[in-house]
């Protein structure tokens, strides 16, 4: 007997249209722009790539915020005013010609931008799902790297024909198309407003460490603060976004300052994409079926081998590898978040214990990109970038052991006296 799709599926298809011309076109196409609005403009490398530190640091800062806004106006309010008035500033950026006026628009997008984030369609999701949440995140998250995959290279050639500044608008007008019709017309906050349950496949998850895996029990965000478990993650995923957040912006002008053509480079950060996308959802099962803890050191592992590559990446073939490794890390940077956080602090304060998360991974972000241009800016070359990144991947999978091992401890502990 065939049995109706649920809705929630609809709705993780959906959050990967939202992430897709969202986070896809606003934070992850950025890199096409560096070099063209840096050598027509006069700046330095790191200083332009600050622009979306400022937007990254306002958003992080207003996410316990987010946090409470969710629970209280819906994720529809939050995101349509996100989604314009973020689309809007896109637009906005074609006609900057100053840094101080890029770092201004970029304030004013980081006001918004959580609304249509990875952490608002984290929260969305969860909200829907009570199993195959990790299955769920993947393909909702893929949208980024999925759409950015699509966007990358036709971008590029639209600045070669047009130049940067209609290449901002022409991504602007492809992210509103998107995002509006899409939170208008699918979206539903919650299953009640469809008369429908979370989604539940009714299977135990055997192999989760999660104590919590399918009710609303949990650690409240308070208590989630005072473990061990809470900062042992977050400072594994700060380690994972300081390895892979400044090469996802830096791939492009890094192969093309060792001598690979625009061409090759865009195709190099287009595949890099494409295996972003597919290892969001592949991770996304894996955690599910594998573990937080397996999960998680796959994810480390490659912070490890794709700078590795990079530094080889005087050999084509290298260059390749190196974006399968950076998709992979890449992965990580938003899947772990709320499979962690659900798996280790359960749904009973999940936005709020979430948002917190999310703030220690925008720690990495806003200090990896300008980290990496600094880097080239002084040394001229990447490579001291690379060395960092593979000791920081080391010391991120030191930490996820540590924190699972804490975790279950927690467990056996809350089992006996409990």
């Amino acid at each position: 007997m065939n049995k109706k799709l649920h809705y929630a599926w609809i709705i993780a298809f959906a959050g990967l249209l939202i992430t897709g011309g969202g986070v896809g076109i606003f934070n992850t196409g950025i890199g096409i722009f560096i070099k063209p609005v840096c050598d027509e403009l006069g700046f330095l490398r790191g200083w332009f790539s600050m622009y979306t530190s400022i937007s990254f640091i306002v958003s992080m800062v207003l996410m316990p915020f987010f946090g409470n806004l969710f629970n209280k106006f819906g994720f529809r309010r939050l995101s349509l005013v996100g989604a314009v008035i973020c689309g809007l500033v896109l637009f906005c950026y074609s006609f900057a010609s100053k840094l101080w006026t890029f770092y201004l628009l970029a304030f004013i997008s980081g006001l918004f931008v959580n609304g249509v984030g990875m952490m608002a369609v984290g929260i969305l999701i969860n909200s829907w799902f009570s199993d195959k949440r990790g299955l769920a995140t993947g393909i909702a998250f893929s949208g980024s790297g999925l759409l950015a995959a699509v966007l990358v290279p036709i971008a590029n050639r639209f600045i070669e024909l047009n130049g940067w500044r209609w290449t901002y608008r022409f991504l602007a007008c492809v992210s509103l198309l998107i995002l509006v019709p899409i939170i208008l017309f699918i979206i539903k906050d919650n299953p009640k407003d469809h008369g429908l349950k979370p989604y539940s496949s009714n299977k135990e998850n055997k192999t989760s460490t999660n104590a919590f895996s399918a009710s609303n029990s949990g650690l409240t965000r308070k208590q989630a603060l005072s473990t061990k478990t809470f900062w042992l993650v977050s400072i594994a995923i700060i380690g994972v976004t300081l390895c892979q957040s400044g090469p996802h912006v830096h791939t492009i002008p890094f192969l093309n300052d060792i001598g690979y053509s625009m061409a090759y480079a865009s195709a190099v950060s287009s595949v890099y994409m494409i295996f972003l996308t597919l290892f969001k959802v592949i991770m996304g099962h894996l955690l599910d079926r594998l573990g937080s803890l397996k999960g998680s050191l796959l994810i480390a592992i490659s912070c490890v081998l794709f700078p590795v590559f990079a530094l080889l990446s005087g050999f084509p073939l290298f260059t390749w590898i190196y974006a399968f490794f950076l998709g992979l890390a890449s992965s990580g940077a938003t899947i772990l978040g709320p499979v962690l956080t659900a798996n280790y602090f359960g749904r009973k304060d999940f936005s709020k214990v979430y948002s917190l998360v999310t703030m220690m991974t925008f720690i990495g972000i806003i200090v990896s990109s300008p980290g990496y241009g600094t880097i080239y800016d002084v040394t001229n070359s990447y490579s001291m970038g690379w060395v960092l990144a593979i000791i920081l991947g080391i010391a991120a999978c030191l930490c996820f052991i540590l924190a699972d091992r804490v975790n279950k401890w927690s467990i056996n502990n809350r089992s006996i006296h409990g």
